[in-house]
């Protein structure tokens, strides 16, 4: 005898899926993609409301400043108070959404970790252009 009360419709309920909370559709439609490229890491998702795919690109300068907790000077992200992240502060180029790309400081500072495995950025890149935003010691 099982202890599980749904045991006899268990395998139905596997089959159909999560409905609109998962399965294929909501993985294809919620997943990012990210790589690190020469210029920084570039992420490709889909838009929110019309689906279409994007490309965002954060170069390294930026991430290095965002890894800080800072915002980048040049606005090109927004901080989101309430999700504890920075966003693009930008639109999508077909619907004029805004891009949902939430990135944290904490995976700011391992996509630096992965730039500099890839050989795409030194240690003393990242190092010195911290020391820049830092100013002069005295």
């Amino acid at each position: 005898m099982s202890n599980d009360n749904f045991d006899d419709v268990r395998h139905e309920v596997d089959k159909m899926g999560y409905g609109s909370l998962g399965g294929e559709g909501a993985d294809h439609h919620n997943s990012v993609k990210t790589k690190v490229v020469n210029e920084g890491v570039s992420s490709q998702l889909r838009c929110d409301h019309c689906g279409r795919m994007l490309v965002v690109t954060a170069p390294w300068a930026e991430l290095i400043i965002m890894s800080q907790g800072v915002l980048p000077p040049n606005n090109s992200w927004k901080h989101d108070a309430h999700n504890g992240c920075f966003l693009p502060n930008a639109t999508c180029p077909h619907c004029k959404d805004e891009i949902r790309l939430g990135i944290t400081p904490d995976e700011c500072g391992r996509y630096l970790k992965s730039g500099v495995a890839a050989g795409k950025i030194t240690p003393q890149q990242i190092q010195g252009f911290l020391a820049q935003l830092s100013g002069p010691r005295r």
